[in-house]
């Protein structure tokens, strides 16, 4: 089986996705480990009497785009988005990889709706160099940019699975998973 187009396999999981993949989501993790050190190392400090850490919040709220958008590529390749399953469990063969079909296509055009939005942000923020306001002056466009990556990833994604899906229609077969 081709690791990069099917997932099917529930054994193995995400050790079964590529190199690149499996590197956002080790770089999620290693961001949510620093947010979970940012904020211990300031409730702390706040309990002591003094904040030591200047704009918390900010790079709290930075942090968080890249814990959960960095993964979202491999969440879509594992077919593990949430999806109400009260007529989909009741489809088999053609009919499965249809709705399948479809819900790709729902999520690339969503995803390029995003994208665009992310895309036109994220070149203002470059152009003008805009900052938060506080004290450490944190530039938009990094959290912008890892955005407009992580969407971008997404739509690949959801690009690859689509191309799947299809051959496996048009060949009579059953979609992934989780359609």
């Amino acid at each position: 089986m081709d690791p990069v187009t099917d997932t099917e396999n529930e054994e193995g999981g995400a050790s079964r996705l590529p190199r690149a993949e499996r590197l956002l989501v080790s770089l999620a993790v290693v961001c949510l480990f620093a947010m979970g050190v940012l904020i211990t190392v300031n409730v702390v400090s706040r309990w002591l009497g003094r904040s030591i850490v200047p704009d918390d919040v900010l790079l709290v709220q930075e942090l968080m785009v890249p814990v959960i958008l960095l993964p979202i590529g491999v969440v879509t390749a594992l077919r593990g988005h949430i999806a109400v399953e009260l007529f989909t469990s009741r489809l088999q063969g053609r009919g499965a990889v249809a709705l399948s079909i479809l819900a790709h296509l729902v999520g690339i055009a969503f995803g390029l709706f995003l994208f665009w939005a992310a895309l036109r942000s994220f070149l203002d923020s470059w152009e003008t160099q805009d900052y938060y306001n506080g004290i450490l002056h944190i530039r938009m466009w990094p959290g912008e940019g890892i955005f407009v990556f992580a969407i971008g990833l997404f739509i690949f994604r959801l690009l690859v699975l689509l191309a799947t899906d299809t051959r496996r229609m048009l060949n009579g077969g059953a979609a992934g998973t989780r359609p």
